[in-house]
């Protein structure tokens, strides 16, 4: 409802990847990170994209979300690799519905990622 005091401080102006997610739910994941100012980027874990855009795509976000219900597993260590040698910020979402979504959103401008090895800056 645009009454989030949290999440446009963090989140407002970045680029986050979402790894994997439900390909027919991505206009809903895109409308929610639109509302919060967010540029989304998403990569369908393998299913369909080349895990060889990954690393692009990878090394343009400011942090990346993961539901680990619907994402490969080369496409998950891949990612979770990445963000630990970078310390770029990673939210691990038990599920890829929107609610899930949303709340990765919010865990990530919280500062509460899996793997946080730099917090977004405000």
């Amino acid at each position: 409802d645009g009454d989030c005091v949290v999440c446009p401080g963090r989140l407002q102006g970045r680029c986050v990847l979402c790894v994997g997610g439900r390909t027919p739910l991505l206009p809903q994941y895109r409308q929610l990170a639109e509302r919060l100012g967010v540029r989304l980027l998403h990569h369908d874990g393998g299913r369909e994209e080349a895990l060889s855009r990954l690393p692009d795509l990878l090394a343009a976000s400011d942090a990346v979300i993961c539901p680990t219900d619907s994402v490969g597993h080369l496409a998950y260590y891949q990612l979770k690799k990445h963000c630990k040698q970078t310390g770029k910020p990673c939210v691990l979402s038990k599920s890829s519905g929107v609610a899930g979504f949303a709340a990765a959103l919010t865990r990530l401008a919280a500062g509460r990622a899996e793997i946080a090895g730099t917090a977004l800056p405000e």
